[in-house]
């Protein structure tokens, strides 16, 4: 079974521009991301994809497997879908590349989770901390009773007019088979997609069903620089622990 782990990496961001190259204790962003990914025992193939020039001459100094993929994309979905198009892949991770905690414990989780239920696709959920319930960047998703999404929102949902008390995280790691990454790319936004600004929406809008996958590891979103500073500490945190 061919599957690739693709990792998009653009420079420009509304909200934190040149991203992928942010210092993280002596190694960028994307490098971290690269590394985390590269000992999935499941993936025959790993790649940056960018339409940088600095990008892609950092993840060639640590020797990454990089590509430059060039068009008018709006997301990173878009980018892969191009890229896989005419590669025989079966299933594709679309790995985000501000996730610098991830590992390949964690990936392997997610491919064995789409292929044991034989979903179009799967995406990664975690335990939502209480200070992140409200915040309009974390992303809240919500299950049905066989772990598949219902539905993802920047809200509080479920809204807890009663005692509720295991909100979920949403984390922004997909993997699709081929076929389905191919028919989402072909898929006009939707309605819901728009107002949350939330491209998984697209799939929930079109009946394609998401299996989600609970995991426990420690993962942060670098979103802003006040998210990279956490994750700087709960690196340095992790270490100490480790000499103690």
């Amino acid at each position: 079974m061919n599957i690739a782990v693709l990792i998009p990496a653009r420079y420009k961001s509304s909200r934190f521009e040149g991203k992928p190259l942010a210092d993280i204790l002596g190694k960028t962003m994307i490098q971290r991301v690269y590394e985390g990914i590269k000992g999935s025992k499941y993936a025959s193939f790993a790649a940056v994809l960018t339409d940088d020039e600095r990008i892609l001459e950092n993840t060639q100094s640590f020797g990454a497997d990089v590509f430059m993929v060039k068009g008018n994309f709006e997301n990173g979905t878009e980018r892969i879908a191009y890229f896989a198009k005419n590669r025989d892949f079966d299933y594709v991770v679309n790995m985000q590349g501000d996730e610098p905690l991830i590992d390949a414990e964690t990936i392997d989780r997610l491919i064995e989770c789409v292929i044991e239920s034989k979903a179009e696709m799967a995406t990664l959920a975690s335990v939502c901390e209480d200070n992140l319930i409200d915040n309009t960047n974390t992303v809240k998703v919500v299950l049905d009773s066989n772990g598949y999404a219902v539905y993802f929102s920047r809200s509080r949902i479920p809204y807890n007019r009663h005692p509720f008390e295991k909100y979920l995280k949403h984390i922004g790691i997909y993997i699709y088979s081929k076929k389905t990454l191919m028919h989402l790319h072909n898929l006009k936004k939707g309605v819901l997609e728009e107002a949350e600004s939330l491209e998984q929406l697209r799939a929930i809008e079109n009946g394609i069903k998401i299996k989600v996958c609970i995991t426990d590891k420690k993962l942060i979103g670098v979103d802003t620089k006040e998210d990279l500073e956490k994750v700087k500490q709960y690196i340095l945190d992790t270490n100490n622990e480790k000499r103690q």
